[in-house]
């Protein structure tokens, strides 16, 4: 299926901004005599080629690279190979990163040595072999990294449903890709407008009865990105698919009731879906400017909130429990292309990279890490207070399905969406009959949501008997370029 998206599916990332003298002194102290040693040394030196984009998730990993060449000897090339085939740029933007990253894969073009993986990347690149396992080179799992970031580089997966073509494959049978950034989605709220709540209804009651000395708006960031809902889903304790991976669960009352108040919540500020739409990954930002009391965001752009101009009044928290406290999880990963010219050396840099205390050095400008003791550091947790929270949503969080082109099923969960907040937006919120209108419509688009999903997994395979995968170089259709476009009108 090539299906061309409503709209761009992710954004170009805003630069990162650091105060001069941190970043100073980030840089000399890596420069000293006593980081961390690498992996056995190698023997001859080479170049190697990593894919990058520009992004706050990998400021500190460019920051980095010169002290590798230094200690190894060995030279980097960084950017993804531009059409003229002899020079390589950053990229930046997600979209041209993640297809030159998935076009090298499909063609075994062998352009990279070390590729940045985002983790619903990773059921098409390890599926498919395109990645370069890991334990041939002695890596053991290590403990130190939470266990929820560390099942996104393994392969098959350890959690969901397993993939049709990888039945009769242990689960986690190897691991292909490392963790380097510890993403989630986090609760944002104003701490003068609301409490921190300690569940989702205590956050409704908030956004509807806000502190009486609040003289503004108060109320969710309006948001048509997918990733609010599907956070919002599994803490109520909803999913997408079951165990035979039919959408199922987005038919039942619990799927339903939970868009609902999610829908009601997102169009508490009345802000015209015209205004927002555009804003789908960037919900935060009402949040930066004191427009929003609450939203739901990723861990990695909180950041930010140290630049705001209402900086102070701006908290970061778990996201609150439905049933349980989950939240979608969103880690970057770094892991060795199966056609690498230097593996070797792409192995030392990977696991030199996620270290402990390179891994320190990047969560120091605001990328949040992997490792369980980073956590609790004292020097982190003090610039970053939120950082315990943070953990605690990696140890609950929940990853996109298995998937290899799961941008399409996200693609219909987005057009269902939007259909429901622009509809939701035209209920009489002065009625009774308020709270039933809403749930119907998250009702209705739900249940086509399901109806497309159904029909895309079927095209794909996911439905056929076993005997289809009895061959193993049979593996799902799809891949993560693949698009779903809006139907007119929705």
């Amino acid at each position: 299926m090539q299906q061309r998206p409503h709209r761009s599916t992710r954004r170009a990332y805003p630069p990162l901004v650091v105060p001069l003298l941190v970043v100073l002194a980030i840089i000399l102290g890596a420069c000293g005599d006593d980081g961390p040693d690498l992996p056995p040394a190698v023997t001859r030196p080479v170049t190697i080629r990593i894919a990058a984009f520009a992004g706050p998730e990998t400021t500190a990993l460019f920051r980095i690279i010169p002290e590798w060449e230094h200690i190894t000897g060995n030279n980097v090339e960084l950017g993804i190979l531009q059409p003229d085939g002899r020079n390589r740029n950053v990229a930046s933007d997600y979209v041209t990163y993640r297809d030159s990253v998935v076009g090298n894969a499909a063609d075994g073009a062998g352009l990279y040595d070390v590729i940045i993986i985002d983790d619903p990347w990773m059921p098409y690149l390890a599926g498919n072999g395109h990645l370069t396992p890991l334990s041939p080179f002695g890596y053991e799992a290590d403990p130190d990294i939470v266990e929820r970031s560390a099942s996104l580089g393994v392969w098959p997966p350890t959690f969901g449903p397993l993939p049709p073509d990888q039945v009769g494959i242990a689960r986690g049978a190897e691991t292909y890709a490392l963790p380097l950034v510890g993403n989630a989605m986090m609760l944002w709220y104003r701490k003068d407008i609301i409490g921190e709540p300690a569940t989702l209804d205590e956050l409704s009651a908030g956004l509807a009865n806000p502190d009486p000395g609040f003289i503004g708006s108060a109320g969710l960031a309006p948001s048509n990105n997918p990733h609010g809902y599907l956070t919002w889903l599994a803490s109520r304790g909803g999913d997408i698919f079951d165990r035979e991976w039919r959408p199922t669960p987005l038919r039942s009352a619990l799927a339903t009731d939970a868009l609902a108040e999610y829908l009601f919540e997102a169009t508490r500020l009345g802000v015209p879906f015209e205004q927002y739409e555009d804003e789908r990954f960037t919900p935060h930002t009402r949040m930066l400017d004191g427009s929003a009391s609450a939203s739901i965001a990723w861990a990695a752009d909180a950041q930010q909130i140290l630049t705001s101009s209402v900086s102070d009044q701006l908290q970061v928290a778990a996201f609150p429990q439905g049933r349980r406290s989950s939240s979608l999880t969103g880690n970057w990963l770094l892991g060795i292309p199966q056609d690498a010219a230097n593996p070797e050396a792409a192995y030392d840099f990977i696991t030199w990279a996620t270290s402990p205390d390179i891994m320190k050095t990047s969560a120091l400008l605001g990328v949040p890490p992997t490792r369980e003791s980073l956590f609790s550091d004292r020097e982190l947790t003090k610039r970053y207070p939120w950082l315990p929270d943070v953990e605690e949503a990696l140890q609950g969080a929940f990853a996109r399905p298995r998937v290899p082109a799961w941008d399409v099923v996200e693609g219909i969960l987005g057009c269902a969406l939007d259909e429901g907040l622009q509809r939701t937006a035209e209920v009489d919120r002065t009625t009774e009959s308020t709270q039933a209108e809403i749930r119907t419509i998250a009702g209705d688009v739900l249940n086509d949501a399901a109806t497309s999903i159904a029909e895309v997994m079927e095209s794909w395979g996911y439905y056929q008997d076993s005997s289809a995968w009895a061959d193993p170089d049979a593996h799902i259709a799809g891949d993560p370029r693949d698009f779903w476009e809006c139907e007119a009108g929705s």
